[in-house]
């Protein structure tokens, strides 16, 4: 059980939206725009060679739909373990890749992972779910300021190779994922990441200027 205690805090409702859809755009369907924010944070790592631009589209929302209807189905869940909840993971990760690779497009799970774990983060975020019952058992989404992070804060070594590149869900990503797991005390995982990215993305705003 982590220690972290959860501060709550009030806010202005107006303000707390203007800046969803400054970040999210107009969240008419919170999914699609958790989904798609999710998306942006990944997909210039994505080649699509001279792949039509509605094709693009198409696989894109079709994996919206898988993204929807996996993280609707456990969003409530009271009864997960965490491995039931990594289980569910891969298995959507897989899903998403198939989507990808059916189509010929070259699709890591380093890119799948980074897409479900984003999603779950954003819809969270804006507060379409809580996942009261599963928060502890979510992953990290796995990205170079985490590598960073995770190297600084926790000691584990920066992978050899690039997150985008990791080509097997077991030996590279989850490997990572329970070195991470192990290390992090005092946090569930998921807000350790809250709260290190954003210590990581000051320093390196102050380091720019």
């Amino acid at each position: 059980m982590a220690e972290y205690k959860t501060e709550m805090i009030t806010v202005d409702k107006d303000a707390f939206d203007f800046l969803k859809v400054i970040y999210f755009g107009a969240i008419t369907d919170p999914y699609e725009a958790a989904a798609f924010r999710a998306y942006r944070d990944f997909n210039r790592t994505l080649r699509f060679g001279e792949m039509d631009a509605t094709v693009r589209v198409d696989l894109r929302s079709q994996a919206t739909n898988i993204l929807r209807e996996r993280i609707s189905d456990i969003a409530e869940e009271t009864h997960m373990t965490q491995d039931g909840f990594d289980s569910w993971h891969c298995e959507t990760c897989s899903l998403i890749r198939e989507t990808y690779v059916n189509a010929g497009i070259d699709f890591s799970w380093g890119q799948a992972q980074k897409w479900v774990n984003m999603t779950v983060k954003y819809l969270y975020i804006v507060g379409t779910c809580s996942f009261d019952g599963i928060f502890r058992f979510c992953h990290v989404p796995v990205d170079n300021y985490v590598f960073r992070i995770a190297k600084k804060e926790l000691g584990i070594p920066i992978p050899e190779i690039a997150w985008s590149r990791w080509s097997d869900y077991d030996s590279q990503y989850m490997t990572y994922q329970k070195k991470l797991r192990s290390r992090i005390k005092g946090y569930d995982p998921l807000r350790w990441e809250f709260k290190y990215w954003m210590k990581e993305a000051r320093h390196l705003a102050h380091e720019d200027k």
